[in-house]
């Protein structure tokens, strides 16, 4: 479910700060 996570982290960046979404990449 990788495809899924990162469609739901994306919105988590809108609802969390940027800079999580760049942890997460990382």
């Amino acid at each position: 479910g990788y495809p899924r996570e990162v469609k739901q982290g994306e919105e988590f960046e809108k609802k969390i700060a940027p800079p999580t979404l760049l942890l997460y990449v990382d």
